[in-house]
């Protein structure tokens, strides 16, 4: 919630009722002038002061208001809806507009607010806001994800008596985190995680099953998929399985974040600059998560320059703990709301940030990468960085039309399996090639004399499978 108080500015105008108020002052003063009647001349005078005292009083008093938006909740889902409030109150003594018989004074007294609101939110909105701090809510239903801006909104006021307003703008924002909607992703995809192989103790271990899993009792946040029924039954409360650290799949997850691997054209992720071929990543990075953790898969997520990827609101930071679990997998998604591509030049060999980090850590396991159109410099930084990960993977998001990059066969040199998609690659699909690796996915043609859909278009759309 933030709160701002602002003067007015120049923008004085007289209403109807004050031009009116000025007519006939005109007309008086002309019918005293020919009937020679003080009186009418009087009245001529009082009609004509009182717009231009109030005009006067304006310009001295400065009035002001305090605006206070709330968005609840404040960081949501792509295509959840968020409430928006607005609660006006006055520090001057004017802003009275509407009146209501019975009411009090400052229940009746009411502004009128122009609320901006960013396209990809919905359309702006315009309401009378009464000034006793009752709120005004209206609901916005993001179309795409990233972080999106409320604002700014101008307030016009009043005199008590109607006839001169004035604007008042409000400049402040108030920020709303649009995280992405994970994707449902098949099942056949989870062998593409396998075992790490390098730790023998683990190999010794079986799988977690029906007859070998552990339990412990059930804690405040536990996903409610990993209550173990039977165990809860014999011991009367509710018992959640308990991971097996020997057992449990883990993998590295790798979102690239450098703006020259995204050529693509520019869209806007609010606030955020990023291009179509950058969101499938993020829609993408998010799927996979959420998936592999689910099936009992510790998920290293980090970004190209070896940093933990950020998690809900807080800010990323450089030495956060990478692991990710299925109590921990929403946070992240969340986080990825605030990502975007970054400027920044190719590390060298000798200082790279990401092969410090997986050295540092041991992060020895499967790696997959989602990266753009990669040069080949920029393909061998990456073998080099995970020369150590077994079953490595790379997703490449390239632009139409789609052109197999020289960078993808340095990953096959390397024994990484590559997936070519676009941004209207179904994710799901995308999932499924990884097992053949070497696979260009492209959409299916459009139909003659359809037009092509843009990417706002397809996410109200049910998505489609696409071939492979």
């Amino acid at each position: 919630m933030r709160a701002t108080t602002s003067r007015v500015d120049s923008r004085a105008k007289f209403t109807p009722r004050g031009w009116c108020f000025l007519v006939a002052a005109v007309l008086c003063l002309a019918a005293a002038t020919w009937l020679g009647r003080k009186d009418v001349l009087a009245l001529s005078l009082f009609l004509g002061a009182v717009p231009l005292l109030a005009s006067l009083a304006m310009w001295l008093v400065k009035p002001r208001v305090l605006l206070k938006r709330s968005v609840d909740p404040a960081l949501v889902t792509l295509g959840d809806a968020a409430l928006v409030a607005l609660r006006i109150r006055r520090r001057s003594a004017f802003g009275s507009r509407a009146r209501t018989p019975g009411s009090t004074s400052t229940e009746r007294a009411a502004v009128d607010v122009h609320e901006t609101v960013d396209p990809l939110l919905g359309t702006d909105q315009d309401f009378s806001v009464p000034v006793s701090g009752a709120p005004v809510t209206y609901t916005v239903r993001p179309r795409r994800r990233g972080v999106h801006e409320l604002g700014p909104a101008t307030v016009r006021v009043s005199d008590p008596f109607g006839v001169v307003t004035e604007l008042l703008d409000v400049a402040e924002r108030t920020s709303l985190h649009v995280a992405p909607d994970p994707e449902p992703l098949s099942e056949h995809g989870v062998s593409m995680v396998p075992e790490t192989g390098n730790d023998p103790s683990r190999r010794a271990q079986p799988q977690p099953g029906p007859d070998n899993v552990t339990t412990r009792e059930y804690r405040h946040g536990d996903p409610m998929r990993r209550v173990h029924w039977a165990a809860s039954a014999r011991h009367g409360e509710l018992m959640v399985r308990q991971e097996d650290p020997r057992s449990t799949r883990r993998a590295v997850l790798v979102l690239d974040c450098v703006a020259q691997h995204w050529p693509g054209a520019t869209v806007r992720a609010g606030v955020l600059e990023s291009t179509e071929e950058f969101e499938w990543a993020v829609r993408a990075t998010a799927s996979v998560l959420e998936h592999l953790t689910r099936r009992e898969t510790v998920v290293h997520a980090l970004d190209d320059q070896g940093r933990a990827l950020p998690r809900g609101d807080a800010e990323s930071a450089e030495l956060r703990d990478t692991a990710v679990t299925d109590t921990t997998a929403t946070e992240v998604v969340h986080g990825l709301a605030r990502v975007a591509p970054v400027p920044r030049p190719e590390p060298e060999a000798a200082h790279d940030p990401l092969t410090a980090r997986l050295d540092r850590e041991g992060l020895s396991h499967p790696v997959m990468l989602f990266t753009g159109r990669l040069s080949e410099a920029a393909a061998r930084r990456y073998v080099q960085a995970t020369a150590g990960c077994p079953a490595s993977s790379v997703v490449m998001v390239v632009d139409p039309p789609l052109i197999r990059p020289a960078s993808a066969a340095v990953f096959e040199a390397a024994g990484w399996s590559v997936v070519l998609v676009s941004c209207w690659t179904d994710v799901d699909a995308a999932w499924l090639a990884l097992r053949g690796g070497g696979t260009l996915m492209a959409p299916r043609p459009p139909a003659p004399g359809t037009t092509q859909l843009g990417m706002d278009e397809m996410m109200r759309r049910t998505p489609r499978r696409t071939t492979a």
